[in-house]
């Protein structure tokens, strides 16, 4: 097999293995009948051509968020906090100049309590936006003294998402898992080619063992004396059984997966076993939508705090309005500001543009739904649906049985088909025996495969790449369906989280009026 010549760009995606690997070298009779008479040059070079492909279209890809934070960006996020240090500052500079100016103390104080007003309705939005939040995701478990047939309701309270966990998880994982991806074209997406391209040397270390296990215990006084030819020229025999039972292995894989391998049930466990998962993966892909609503909020504490300054200026000759006017407006921001925070979010649901086009009106989560789309998918995927999670869950399952069969039975067909070659060339080897081999044959095989588990999951990860299919379908869900993964779940309980906001907003009036009042 002539080594390849590999391009500084093509190696970073070539695996080692793939680039003249020793046993490439020694098996080129093997490599020409699988192949079809192509070289190992033949062979490397169009899986070397797709990948430069795949990552020039993934460059590409609408999904790819150019990198755009520029000073439009940062002011946009954080001009509003420093207009309002600005004021904060210009509060506390006009009574220190009135009090120099030797002004009445009545006046000072005055002043002192209307500029303090605005003030409080910013902290006080701000504040009870960000614990109307925080309730959305913790506590994790339930905190209080009765705690309704643990239901998370009652006298205390729980997250709404670990409290909705087992929906949340089922609903998400329907969509994402069981509706947007169909685990028949994720067997499609193991190819002859690519699998023994970078498995090849793997599995070829593995069949080695096997062989020399086997030989050990069963014959060991004629392995001992076997020519090395001949004993490449069995492993080269094992390799091509192995080759030809690929593409059996797979259709029949294909025909009973969902029998074998459940990831929407798969998924779904995980995230009700780990409840901070769910708490994590919302957090993430929400974080700018949750930032928006707190920096708005607190926008629009700014504006309600000053018509609140009016109505206590005008109402200042009154003892008793105070105690109605600032609660009342308190309840009434409150109310208003979680309102409205929480319907930003996901109204309106499809985009309406304005201006010629230059503005679009939209939920600001669904705005970004292509972003979210990538950040979710590469969240499931690293956490939940990959081929190392896959697996332990398949060992863990009913299916395992299953899928063991299959091995059992394609793996008994190559021997036998090994059994007829052997008999030609040493019919000493084959005997009474050779049933018991084969289930030795079986074991060996697993013993040995779980020492490659790194380089074996790896493969898996990049020949399905679950992530890039999740997030392009995603991605392209009609605005309605992306926003019913998730909107649901909050629905039920958005009316707790806006009568904490005017609840909040009474007792930070009536604290006002009492301070006011004197």
């Amino acid at each position: 097999s002539p080594q390849v010549a590999v391009s500084p760009g093509d190696a970073e995606l070539a695996e080692p293995e793939q680039m003249g690997t020793p046993f490439m070298q020694t098996s080129s009779i093997h490599t020409a009948r699988s192949f079809d008479g192509a070289s190992s040059a033949g062979m490397i070079m169009p899986i070397l051509a797709e990948r430069r492909e795949l990552k020039a279209m993934d460059d590409e890809s609408p999904l790819s968020v150019p990198s755009d934070y520029g000073w439009g960006t940062y002011w946009k996020e954080n001009g509003f906090w420093y207009l309002f240090a600005a004021i904060c500052i210009v509060a506390v500079v006009i009574p220190v100049v009135m009090v120099l100016r030797g002004a009445p103390r009545s006046d000072v104080t005055r002043v002192i309590e209307l500029c303090s007003i605005p003030i409080v309705s910013v902290l006080f939005t701000w504040a009870h936006i960000w614990f109307a939040l925080q309730m959305c995701f913790y506590p994790v478990e339930f905190i209080g003294p009765w705690n309704f047939r643990n239901s998370g309701y009652g006298i205390g309270w729980q997250g709404i998402v670990p409290r909705k966990a087992a929906y949340m998880a089922e609903k998400a994982c329907d969509l994402m898992v069981g509706r947007l991806i169909k685990m028949e074209e994720v067997i499609d997406q193991f190819t002859f080619d690519d699998f023994f391209a970078t498995l090849g040397q793997v599995l070829a270390e593995c069949q080695a063992n096997v062989n020399e296990r086997l030989a050990t215990k069963y014959f060991p006084t004629v392995w001992a004396v076997l020519p090395r030819h001949v004993k490449d020229e069995l492993l080269r025999k094992a390799m091509e059984t192995t080759q030809a039972s690929f593409e059996p292995i797979r259709q029949e894989l294909r025909q009973n997966v969902l029998s074998i391998l459940n990831v929407k049930e798969m998924a779904v466990q995980r995230m009700l076993a780990e409840p901070t998962l769910l708490i994590h993966m919302f957090q993430q892909v929400g974080r700018k939508e949750f930032q928006f609503i707190m920096r708005c909020g607190a926008q629009m504490g700014l504006v309600l705090g000053f018509f609140q300054m009016g109505l206590y200026q005008v109402t200042k000759d009154c003892s008793w309005c105070t105690w109605v006017s600032l609660p009342l407006s308190g309840l009434i921001i409150g109310n208003f500001t979680n309102w409205l925070a929480i319907k930003m979010i996901f109204s309106p649901v499809f985009p309406h543009y304005l201006c010629g086009g230059r503005v679009n009106v939209q939920g600001v989560f669904l705005k970004r739904q292509k972003q979210v789309a990538k950040e979710l998918a590469a969240l499931i995927t690293n956490t939940t649906v990959n081929a190392e999670r896959m697996i332990a869950y398949l060992v863990a399952s009913p299916g395992y049985d299953k899928a063991l069969e299959i091995f059992h039975k394609h793996t008994g067909e190559a021997m036998d088909e090994i059994a007829g070659y052997a008999k030609k060339v040493m019919p000493s080897i084959v005997g009474q025996e050779w049933e018991t081999m084969k289930e030795d044959v079986v074991e060996y095989l697993m013993d040995e495969m779980p020492k490659h588990s790194t380089v074996f999951t790896r493969y898996v990860d990049q020949a399905i790449d679950i992530e890039t299919l999740m997030a392009t379908r995603l991605a392209a869900l009609p605005p309605d369906e992306f926003e019913g993964m998730l909107h649901p779940v909050f629905q039920e309980d958005e009316w707790l989280l806006i009568l904490l906001g005017g609840v909040l907003g009474i007792i930070v009036g009536l604290f006002q009026a009492a301070v006011l009042g004197k």
